[in-house]
């Protein structure tokens, strides 16, 4: 094992037993998914009938309650629950009653899904980093940086379908670039491609154009010679199969496959924006919203992950690499994530950390990041550093608190976070206490309202990283400072 898959096997270790670390309330975008995947597994049908108390997202149609988000997530989660239930005895999602802030079954259902596969994609861009220029160490940056101090560290504790349809995007990414142009893949890689970029978009629809640009991408490769052409038609077969899944689903429940849980929303607030004829829910864009997207304390992209404040010129930086592939491509899919998001007219998240609708952009503007580090000194190294320490704090405080800011706090850091931190009277809205709980509360609950509790998360952080920092030897390529 080489110095950068040393460095991606520690990436994933400590990204995974950091969002192990934190158990964080149900909400109703959490519990709208998590309730299709018990009532599969302990009931084996799609409908959530009996569950509707445990949540306000949910789709009514023919007198039955359904999920009103797309299924990929919930499917997903199936095997991980089966597994968490026989493994651990867990009992089945009890039906008929008031929804529980916290289920043993909750837990370990989104680490095995948001959790695992953030993890995934912290380790991913370990080695796309590399494949980039970095040296074990920088590439391991990028990594723990998108992974502790930015938003994706956040809703990888959360089971929404960001981080899951982020990873898949990303890996699609990975095995039709393979980090690097010019490399000629197999039909199988070009079909998982395909299967996963498709599969993105069967678990958030939004990111359907970011799936789109993967599949445009290998078309331009393959006619500039650089994949065979039946690797296209691989990649179509590939998508085909989530794709078959999501349409036999809306069936299933709906009784067309044209049909989806949104058409039937029970809350007006999103009945009246999603439809047969626009099933996204989107209107022109609306430019006045560009700025509080990139930068502010209410939803900045800059400001909840500072790092990316390096990724303008990390693109410059590709493209006098000559890496045109990367920098377009990467370019383009955070491009799309944006204009959805100005073209979306709940464009805040609703109650979340940061711009929650941009989370699937991180790990593509991260690449730049990684190329602007490999042509970078070590100021440069040190600068990015500073970033990732900023980013880290930031979100390590609104973590602690549960990670769901309300959307209508125009500084949510100084509005609720620090109050909270600081020890100030918890505000009658708020939901939970003045922390969410963590492995630490669950084992010590006398602790659940002292910031002490997450000491020992710091302390594990620190200790893996100087590891990771003394198996890797070095920051460039050619081992040697």
């Amino acid at each position: 094992m080489n110095q950068t898959h040393r460095a991606a096997v520690w990436v994933f270790l400590v990204l995974l037993g950091t969002y192990a670390f934190f158990w964080h309330s149900r909400d109703w975008n959490s519990a709208s998914r998590l309730m299709l995947t018990y009532s599969l597994v302990d009931r084996g049908t799609i409908k959530l009938d009996g569950l509707e108390r445990n949540t306000g997202d949910i789709a009514r149609f023919r007198g039955h309650s359904y999920t009103d988000k797309l299924p990929g997530y919930s499917l997903l989660a199936v095997p991980v629950y089966a597994l968490a239930k026989v493994a651990l005895r867990l009992p089945d999602q009890p039906m008929h009653q008031a929804a529980m802030t916290h289920w043993r079954a909750d837990y370990w259902v989104t680490l095995g899904t948001s959790g695992l596969l953030t993890a995934g994609a912290g380790a991913l861009l370990v080695t796309l980093a590399s494949g980039l220029g970095c040296g074990p160490r920088r590439s391991a940056l990028i990594g723990l940086t998108y992974g502790l101090a930015t938003p994706a560290t956040v809703y990888a504790t959360l089971a929404y379908g960001h981080q899951v349809s982020a990873f898949a995007l990303l890996a699609s990414f990975a095995l039709i670039g393979q980090g690097h142009e010019g490399v000629r893949a197999s039909t199988f890689r070009a079909a998982l491609a395909g299967l996963l970029a498709a599969f993105a978009a069967v678990v958030e629809l939004q990111v359907g154009p970011v799936s789109a640009i993967l599949g445009l991408w290998l078309l331009v490769l393959a006619c500039a010679g650089r994949w065979r052409w039946g690797a296209v038609g691989a990649f179509a077969i590939g998508a085909l199969v989530p794709t078959l899944i999501l349409l036999g689903y809306n069936q299933l429940a709906f009784g067309s496959p044209w049909d989806m849980g949104y058409f039937h929303e029970r809350l007006e607030l999103f009945n009246q924006v999603h439809s047969q004829q626009n099933p996204l829910g989107l209107r022109r864009p609306d430019w006045s919203i560009a700025r509080p997207l990139l930068w502010g304390g209410h939803r900045g992209l800059l400001f909840y992950a500072p790092i990316l404040i390096l990724a303008v010129p990390g693109w410059v930086a590709l493209l006098t690499m000559r890496r045109w592939g990367t920098a377009v491509v990467s370019f383009l899919m955070c491009l799309a994530v944006f204009l959805v998001n100005l073209s979306y007219p709940h464009w805040t998240g609703g109650w979340s950390t940061g711009p929650r609708l941009l989370v699937p952009l991180l790990p593509f503007a991260m690449l730049p990041v990684a190329a602007l580090l490999a042509v970078g000194g070590r100021p440069l190294t040190a600068f990015a550093i500073t970033l990732a320490v900023i980013g880290g704090v930031l979100m390590l405080l609104f973590q602690g608190v549960g990670g769901r800011i309300a959307h209508d706090l125009a500084d949510p850091l100084l509005g609720i976070v620090w109050p909270l931190w600081r020890g100030d009277p918890v505000p009658f809205w708020w939901t939970g206490g003045r922390f969410d709980r963590t492995v630490i509360s669950w084992i010590w609950p006398e602790t659940s309202q002292s910031w002490l509790q997450f000491v020992p998360l710091a302390i594990f952080q620190a200790v893996a990283i100087g590891i990771i920092i003394w198996r890797t030897n070095t920051f460039y390529t050619d081992e040697s400072e």
